[in-house]
């Protein structure tokens, strides 16, 4: 009788885990990804790619990944973003096609260097 429940309560502490650590690979990304696009001589398509490459090497090729970048206010280079929608596998095979939703938004201003002649 208590096998049933040990398993169940293991694999839920090990999905815990994973979600726990695919939270902190989208963030980390999304904040990575910010940095690289706020850099003087990069572009916002940079900051999307670098994001992305951390992405598919932290959660792996299974997660669903959509990476957009933006600037604020519109069209004007101030301030990048980087918001990351992902969804990862469950490891529970019963759940079919579920995936569980992470979210991650990072906001950094452009690097502006300036000298005085």
């Amino acid at each position: 009788v208590a096998l049933p429940l040990l398993l169940l309560a293991a694999v839920g502490l090990v999905q815990l885990a994973l979600v726990a650590h695919a939270y902190n690979v989208v963030t980390g990304a999304a904040q990575d990804g910010a940095r690289v696009a706020a850099a003087v001589d990069r572009t916002l398509a940079d900051g999307e790619a670098h994001t992305t490459a951390l992405l598919r090497a932290g959660l792996g090729r299974s997660a669903t990944v959509t990476v957009a970048g933006g600037q604020r206010p519109a069209g004007s280079p101030e301030v990048v973003e980087i918001a990351v929608q992902a969804g990862l596998q469950p490891i529970v095979p019963w759940l079919g096609e579920a995936t569980i939703p992470l979210r991650s938004r990072a906001v950094m201003s452009k690097e502006r260097f300036r000298t005085a002649w």
